[in-house]
């Protein structure tokens, strides 16, 4: 008995453990990727609007009927970034991207605060969201808005060592 419990111990320990291992999301790091893409991206702070059940859902037992990705209609409104800061009224269509890494998924709140830098391209305006994060930070702080004016500006934009 004892043989077949520390058989079963091994086992187990050898097994691979998954996790998901995100650097911390943060809005430079962000900033600099968007800023230097080939596609057109610009930041808008407000709402955004969608159907929550739209979202994936895992199933843990059968991870490969996770999606990759899922595209659901949502509503922005805001105000985009400009030079004196989030001024110019927007408000319109746009396509969220919800991304999946494995069983991971992310899981965007509806209808709250939101810092987000959208896509534009041929296809109209995107939010691209994952589990670690994406084009996306929601319930910002005014020191993240204030921020993303300084990385907009060419202003001090640092971004933070991982802890």
């Amino acid at each position: 008995m004892r043989a077949a419990l520390l058989s079963l111990i091994g086992l187990a320990l050898a097994s691979p453990a998954t996790a998901l291992s995100c650097l911390p999301h943060d809005l430079a790091r962000t900033f600099e990727r968007v800023d230097a893409a080939s596609e057109t991206y610009f930041a808008v702070h407000g709402t955004l609007d969608f159907d929550a059940s739209l979202l994936p859902e895992v199933d843990m037992a059968n991870q490969q009927s996770t999606p990759d990705e899922t595209r659901i209609p949502a509503r922005v409104s805001g105000e985009a970034l400009g030079r004196v800061g989030f001024n110019r009224p927007l408000e319109g269509p746009v396509t969220l991207i919800v991304k999946c890494f494995g069983p991971w998924c992310a899981q965007p709140p509806a209808d709250g605060p939101v810092l987000a830098f959208l896509r534009q391209d041929a296809d109209g305006v995107s939010l691209t969201v994952d589990p670690c994060g994406g084009d996306a930070f929601f319930d910002p702080a005014p020191e993240m808005l204030d921020k993303a004016h300084r990385c907009f500006t060419g202003g001090d934009c640092t971004p933070e060592e991982p802890k």
